[in-house]
């Protein structure tokens, strides 16, 4: 779904901005845009905080924090230094020093030093982040081994007013530097979530999730969705949006979880390849994405065709790129 969104940027109303647009715009990509940015990073932050916890509970803290330095630091550097800045440097037209410019961009106008790789950035800050809550905190809390139906109105309870309060100050879409690049406005939904998958993996949640619970809130989320406009109109602004934005995120994520433990002894094929190499599809299909929008865009196509072009070509050039890469044992380590 990430290279689909990012794919449908060149086509629709993004909200921020972007290297290519191409036209008539397609007014349904705002709804999709809405639907993944509800859910899709907080998802992948939740499994990401799922396998966090077993690895800095059962390896050494300087073997952990290397591995993920190589996983997720060297990406960073590498995309951040050779592809980034020198691509940003030269739609600049700049002719200031390589490195101030660098900075500057770093610092005065997030993500754009990052770009997608943010999320990397932020998982390798809430990895770090993580293991010195579990060493030096020594939070000792007994969760029941069951996974209770109310504990995601619990969650909701929590996430609904934090987001109203802190999009007071950041408006989604509202990027700063802290170190790294981050959209203030999602970071309550990101961290929280990745806690709540290191949470998952402790206690064994995810054994005792059943199915029906989860599809019910899945269920809740798609209604509240479908009818967001008549709650925009019933609701002050910002409490309506946290409401259906929240309750879809918990809904999708809780359903997503309990269709991919059904069916994860049946992935084969081509699922299985996508899944093997996810992570090196994440890394690569930006520029993909982005070559194929500028190759399509004074071609006379229908817009929705362009679309679906710009969205295979991020998946499929992204995974044949992975697998070959992934051959190199260095390289492996890190796809």
């Amino acid at each position: 779904m990430v290279v689909a969104h990012h794919a449908g940027q060149a086509y629709g109303d993004t909200g921020g901005t972007w290297l290519v647009s191409d036209g008539p715009k397609l007014d349904y990509l705002k709804s999709f845009f809405f639907f993944n940015a509800a859910y899709m990073m907080g998802l992948y932050f939740f499994i990401s905080g799922y396998f966090t916890h077993y690895s800095a509970h059962n390896k050494p803290y300087k073997k952990y924090l290397k591995e993920r330095f190589i996983r997720l630091g060297i990406p960073l550097i590498f995309f951040a230094f050779l592809i980034f800045g020198p691509l940003q440097f030269f739609l600049d037209n700049s002719t200031r020093n390589y490195f101030n410019f660098l900075a500057d961009l770093h610092f005065n106008h997030p993500p754009l030093s990052l770009a997608h790789l943010w999320f990397v950035a932020s998982l390798l800050a809430y990895s770090v982040i993580y293991l010195l809550i579990i060493r030096f905190l020594k939070i000792e809390i007994e969760f029941s081994k069951n996974f209770k139906f109310w504990y995601p109105l619990l969650y909701l309870l929590f996430l609904i007013p934090v987001n109203v309060l802190v999009r007071q100050s950041y408006p989604i879409d509202h990027w700063v530097t802290w170190i790294i690049p981050i959209e203030v406005a999602h970071l309550p939904q990101y961290f929280s979530l990745f806690l709540l998958g290191a949470l998952f993996n402790k206690t064994g949640w995810l054994n005792t999730l059943r199915p029906r619970v989860s599809f019910a809130y899945m269920s809740l989320g798609l209604v509240l969705f479908f009818s967001k406009n008549f709650i925009y109109k019933e609701l002050p602004y910002a409490w309506s949006e946290s409401v259906v934005e929240s309750f879809l995120c918990i809904g999708m994520c809780l359903g997503l979880i309990s269709l991919f433990k059904i069916s994860f002894n049946r992935m084969k094929g081509i699922i299985k390849v996508i899944s093997d190499n996810a992570y090196g599809i994440y890394l690569f299909h930006l520029l993909v994405v982005i070559a194929t929008q500028f190759l399509i865009s004074n071609i006379k196509l229908d817009t929705n065709f362009k679309f679906i072009v710009a969205s295979l070509s991020g998946i499929f050039i992204s995974l044949l790129l992975s697998i070959v890469l992934r051959k190199i044992n260095f390289m492996r380590k890190i796809l």
